[in-house]
């Protein structure tokens, strides 16, 4: 798919596709579809990623996770929403990037590995499409923005109200000064949940690297109950 098409779908159509907005676009030949790979297996990942490969123009081709299992699992499930078609497996992220036939990669990694792994794929040439928090901190999101600019790649946060649009209908008409002046903003603070108690630390499934799962994040002991926290 040459570039200038590929993004400019991306720019409209990726996260509005994988959000439930209008379809976009007409139906596109095989050759011409935009080839998406997941980084991340865990459920909101699959999700994103086989809304998006229930359209014609769009293609996963290829999936990535540290856990077997679950690879294996989610790739019979794109099939499915992609007319058979199975999505190559790669067990680190370093495969998908240096994959030239992937135009963009949706990243739903744990949250600690959402802006390295964005980073990265904007320097191998990718669009990205990457789940929110897309940072832990002010300074990491920055680096991830110099990163999209400075390799011109359009990186899309899973914040998806932002593009929503009774958003953008809302925030025109407060823009457009019908409303007057604006004295007073009320907003919901959702605090979460807690205490976390961990328990025991323990040994990381076999054939798991728990030092690969933990990447930019300080070492720390195997726990079960950050592993399966919801990824």
């Amino acid at each position: 798919m040459n570039s200038i098409k590929r993004r400019t779908f991306l720019k409209s159509g990726v996260a509005a596709s994988a959000l439930g907005f209008p379809a976009l676009g007409q139906v596109r030949g095989a050759n011409d579809r935009v080839q998406v790979a997941l980084i991340g297996c865990g459920g909101r990942g699959t999700q994103v990623t086989a809304s998006l490969a229930k359209r014609s123009d769009v293609e996963c081709t290829q999936i990535c996770d540290i856990h077997e299992d679950r690879l294996v699992r989610i790739a019979d499930h794109m099939a499915e929403q992609q007319g058979g078609r199975k999505p190559l497996l790669a067990r680190r992220m370093e495969e998908v990037y240096a994959n030239k036939d992937v135009d963009a990669v949706v990243v739903a990694t744990p949250d600690h590995w959402h802006t390295p792994a964005s980073i990265l794929a904007c320097q191998a040439g990718k669009d990205v499409y990457v789940e929110k928090p897309f940072s832990h901190n002010i300074w990491e999101g920055r680096k991830l923005v110099e990163a999209a600019r400075k390799y011109r790649r359009i990186v899309q946060v899973g914040t998806q109200n932002r593009s929503a649009p009774y958003t953008l209908a809302a925030r025109d008409y407060i823009q457009s000064g019908k409303l007057g002046d604006v004295r007073l903003v009320k907003v919901f603070n959702l605090k979460g949940g807690g205490p976390f108690h961990l328990g025991p630390s323990g040994s990381p499934p076999k054939g798991f690297s728990w030092k690969t799962w933990l990447g930019p994040a300080r070492p720390r002991p195997y726990h079960s109950r950050i592993f399966h926290a919801g990824w």
